[in-house]
C-alpha cells in the first residue's frame, strides 16, 4: 500500500510539468518532441524501437511487445538500442477518450519506469541461463527509454518527423523498428490511407528505403476476445503476409520480407501475444530466423 501511495503521489507531481510541456508542444511548429527519458544515456542508438500507442492505458500487452523486442532483437537490429514510447496527439482512427493527454504522458512515464525495473529483474533472475555477453545483458537492462510526442497520425510520417527534428533528436540517424500488432499491420496496409499514390503502398517506399522496419506480433482469433474475430487464425494471418511478400496483392504494392519469430501464444492483457515477425524492404524468400520470446 505504501508503494502504491508513493506511485500515485509521483504521478500527481508529474502533471503540472507535463501539462506545460504538452501546451508548449501544441503551440509550436514541432512535429516531434521528447518530453522525458528514463535511463538517459549519451550513447547514440543504431536501432530505435518505437512503441506507438494511445496508451489508454498502458497494458501488459505493451510490456510484452517491448520486452520481447529488447531481449530478443532481430539480427538486423544493430546496437546500441533505444526505446521510444510515442504518443500522437492526432490519431488517424481514434478520437481522444478517457484519460487526458497529460494523464496519458504521466502513465507512459510510470510504464517506462516499470518496464525498466522489469528488465533489470529479468536480467538478474535469468542471466545464468541466457546466452549473450554480460555487456549485452546490461545494455538490455539499462536501455534508455524516451517518452515522445508527435502531431503526425501515420507511421511513415511519424518516422519522417522523428528523423527531421531540428536539432536532431537522434543525431546517429538510427533505423526505426515499429513494434506493432497484426491489427496495426492491416491498417498500415490499407490503401485508404494512401489515396495519392499508385499503387497505394508505393507510398511506403521511402520508409523502407530509409532502413526502417515493422516488428509485427500476430493476433490470432480468440473466443475470449471478440475484437480479434476480424483478424482470423494464425494460418490466415500467415497467408495474408505471404500474399504480400509474393506480390499477389500487386495493386497495393510488394514490400514484405524479414524474420519470422515464434512465441508461446499466451495471453497478455487484452491481446494474445505471439509470433512477432520483423518486416523490411526486400525480395521474395522464406524468413530466415526463428526465436521464442519469453513471457
Amino acid at each position: 500500500m505504501a508503494d502504491m501511495a508513493s506511485r500515485i503521489a509521483s504521478l500527481r507531481s508529474l502533471l503540472p510539468e507535463l501539462e506545460s510541456t504538452l501546451n508548449s508542444f501544441a503551440s509550436s511548429s514541432s512535429r516531434f518532441r521528447i518530453v522525458r527519458t528514463v535511463n538517459p544515456s549519451n550513447s547514440q542508438p543504431k536501432t530505435l524501437y518505437i512503441l506507438d500507442s494511445s496508451f489508454n492505458p498502458p497494458s501488459i500487452a505493451h510490456l510484452a511487445l517491448a520486452t520481447c523486442a529488447i531481449t530478443r532483437p532481430a539480427h538486423a537490429d544493430a546496437q546500441p538500442h533505444r526505446l521510444l514510447l510515442l504518443f500522437s496527439t492526432h490519431n488517424a482512427d481514434k478520437a481522444p477518450s478517457a484519460a487526458s493527454f497529460v494523464q496519458r504522458l504521466a502513465l507512459m512515464t510510470i510504464f517506462a519506469e516499470d518496464l525498466s525495473r522489469s528488465l533489470v529483474h529479468n536480467t538478474d533472475s535469468s542471466a545464468p541461463a541466457r546466452t549473450g555477453s554480460e555487456t549485452d545483458l546490461n545494455s538490455q537492462a539499462n536501455i534508455p527509454i524516451d517518452i515522445g510526442l508527435t502531431k503526425e497520425p501515420y507511421y511513415t510520417d511519424k518516422s519522417v518527423a522523428i528523423a527531421s527534428t531540428s536539432p536532431p533528436a537522434y543525431p546517429s540517424h538510427p533505423a526505426h523498428v515499429h513494434l506493432t500488432g497484426y491489427d496495426t499491420l492491416i491498417r498500415f496496409c490499407n490503401p485508404k490511407y494512401y489515396p495519392n499514390t499508385s499503387p497505394p503502398l508505393s507510398a511506403l517506399a521511402p520508409f523502407f528505403e530509409a532502413g526502417h522496419r515493422l516488428r509485427v506480433t500476430q493476433r490470432p482469433e480468440d473466443e475470449r476476445d471478440k475484437s480479434s474475430s476480424e483478424f482470423g487464425s494464425v494460418q490466415e494471418q500467415r497467408a495474408f503476409l505471404e500474399r504480400l511478400r509474393d506480390g499477389q496483392l500487386e495493386d497495393r504494392g510488394r514490400w514484405v520480407e524479414g524474420d519470422k519469430r515464434g512465441g508461446d501464444g499466451k495471453r497478455h492483457g487484452t491481446t494474445k501475444v505471439q509470433q512477432p515477425v520483423v518486416f523490411g524492404r526486400g525480395t521474395r524468400g522464406i524468413p530466415k530466423e526463428t526465436t521464442t520470446c519469453p513471457t
